[in-house]
């Protein structure tokens, strides 16, 4: 069995990676009409002018702010995909427990909740999913491997009131750093196109429609906004494993004319600027204006090469760097979880979290699966042994399903915020844990004992009526009945901390098999091997199934990611049962 399980994830990452260089956000309008601003744009119009760009370009261009019924925007954002992924800036949403993207229709503003599917800190960027299975007009990235000064570009934004806005200008310099607290952003572009905080996390556009880059609004020496552009090469560089973006024609130069279309109301700007204007940032709206450093005396008027994040090997749409990174997180992952049946999980969501800046609502799902290979290869491996209690494994099945599929709704429902706390928690505990285990490895158990000649007789006896089965042993630990209550207790709890952290739940059920079903260690991993193993399958269903009908996630981001996980987490949870 270990050997087909062996071959069916290596037909299972072939299949992806077909799917991977065949797949196009197009196949999902069958023929329909494209729904990038782009290509909308010359359909209709061979060369489009300025003006038709103005009304074209806004339908993609979000608000983003909290989840207050009246609440405006802190800032702007772009549609990058038609299944509704926005990008936007990361500070301006770092501290917003419920995020909304507000969506200009026919029929007025739109409101659709938000999750973070990933972060980019070093170049201040943040991925969204907007809830819903609905397609929106969206931008193609341009292609700007080198950039030009002087070329023209369009800054697009959202105010207050949800109305756009929008500035004709230039790219001033390419290459440029700015310094935001103790981070250096680099591989900036600037351009005067940007002038107003309002614009912060929209889009620049070139004359094309396509996104040149998403606008950072920063103070600069003089008080005044001055406008930087995370490129386009960054961001497909950093989202392309979650994204399937589209690419448009190669941008030309554009004569450095400048123009505003759209400067927003005087009232307005100092009311802005009383909010968002001083040092510190208003609680729970991020800051809209970034307080850091302008560097002066930036070098322009020549091409702007990015070596980081041009060019490369990509499979899927990851570096081989990221494999080869998130290839060791799992095998790490896998040897703990296979050796102790907990601490995999919690290490694996933290990593993922910590240092690729995923998003629970993308990381459930991509663990699950995981588990399901890991606690699988695991428990047909102590099964084998003769290690798994089979009678008292299957009344807790249900009941670990149950846990699985009501604690994945209360980890949605409390947030990443406070996700990221418990996982805090429950890595103290398994570091605790495991200690003990070395220093103590028969704790909570019977140890044998010297017993006197005259004592002999009644051990002897004792030990008759166990193999007869007309007694039970002498065990520490909480005595429960057998019954429907006893499987809930060492049954549900594993479920439920495993649905709302998206952990194997281990690190929770080897103790309650252990203290309260008082069976030994051995026993009580191998069992959890079994019961994490079908909550795992339990939760990776019902998170496709409320992902993909909701609109939270797309299956193509959490299966790729996993099947980048798989070959290590495999190999890891055979190395650690053994």
């Amino acid at each position: 069995p270990v050997s087909i399980l062996a071959f069916l994830i290596l037909v299972t990452f072939a299949w992806g990676a077909y799917l991977l260089d065949n797949y196009d956000e197009d196949d999902y309008f069958r023929g329909s009409d494209d729904m990038s601003v782009g290509q909308f744009l010359v359909r209709n119009v061979a060369m489009p002018d300025v003006q038709r760009l103005y009304y074209t370009v806004p339908p993609a261009v979000v608000g983003v702010g909290g989840g207050g019924v009246n609440a405006g925007p802190i800032a702007s954002g772009a549609i990058v995909g038609a299944n509704g992924y926005v990008i936007t800036t990361l500070h301006s949403v770092a501290n917003v427990p419920d995020i909304t993207v507000q969506v200009a229709t026919s029929a007025g503003i739109r409101r659709f909740p938000a999750q973070v599917v990933k972060t980019i800190p070093g170049h201040n960027l943040a991925l969204l999913k907007m809830q819903t299975t609905e397609k929106f007009l969206h931008f193609r990235m341009a292609n700007i491997q080198t950039v030009v000064p002087g070329q023209q570009v369009f800054a697009f934004g959202r105010n207050m009131a949800g109305a756009p806005l929008v500035r004709q200008g230039m790219v001033q310099s390419s290459d440029a750093p700015l310094a935001v607290g103790t981070t250096q952003i680099t591989h900036l572009l600037r351009s005067d196109a940007v002038y107003s905080w309002e614009q912060t996390g929209g889009p620049l556009v070139n004359a094309r429609g396509d996104l040149v880059g998403i606008n950072i609004a920063a103070t600069g020496p003089t008080g005044k906004v001055e406008g930087f552009t995370v490129p386009a090469q960054v961001i497909v560089s950093h989202l392309q494993d979650v994204v399937r973006f589209k690419t448009g024609a190669a941008a030309g130069v554009a004569p450095p004319a400048a123009q505003t279309v759209a400067m927003g109301s005087s009232s307005w700007w100092s009311k802005a600027k009383a909010v968002v204007g001083g040092p510190t940032a208003v609680p729970g709206m991020g800051m809209n204006v970034v307080q850091g450093t302008v560097t002066t005396g930036i070098p322009s008027g020549m091409p702007f090469i990015d070596t980081d994040h041009v060019g490369g090997a990509k499979i899927g749409g990851y570096s081989i760097a990221e494999i080869l990174g998130l290839g060791m997180l799992a095998l790490a992952a896998g040897v703990t979880g296979g050796m102790m049946t907990m601490g995999g999980g919690v290490l694996q969501v933290a990593g993922m979290m910590v240092f690729f800046g995923y998003g629970m609502y993308l990381i459930r799902p991509v663990v699950f699966l995981t588990n399901v290979v890991v606690y699988g290869a695991a428990a047909l491996r102590n099964d084998k042994a003769q290690l798994v209690q089979w009678d008292k494994v299957k009344p807790l099945i249900p009941w670990g399903v149950a846990g699985v599929v009501i604690g994945y709704f209360i980890g949605n429902a409390i947030g990443d915020s406070v996700v990221g706390v418990l996982l805090g928690l429950f890595a103290l505990i398994m570091a605790g844990k495991a200690v003990l285990e070395i220093l103590q490895p028969n704790a909570g158990e019977d140890t044998a004992e010297a017993i006197a000649a005259a004592e002999a007789g009644d051990e002897m006896d004792e030990l008759m009526a166990l193999a007869e089965g007309t007694t039970r042993p002498k065990t520490s630990g909480i005595a429960l009945p057998e019954g429907p209550t006893r499987s809930a207790v060492l049954g549900l709890p594993m479920g439920l901390f495993s649905g709302i952290l998206g952990i194997s739940g281990g690190v929770i059920e080897v103790p309650l098999q252990r203290y309260i079903g008082r069976i030994s260690l051995q026993n009580a991993i191998a069992n959890s091997s079994v019961l994490v193993f079908w909550a795992s399958v339990a939760g990776s269903v019902v998170a496709f199934i409320h992902g993909g009908t909701t609109g939270l996630i797309h299956w193509e981001a959490p299966v790729t990611l996993a099947l980048v996980m798989i070959p290590g987490a495999y190999v890891g949870g055979i190395l650690g049962a053994r």
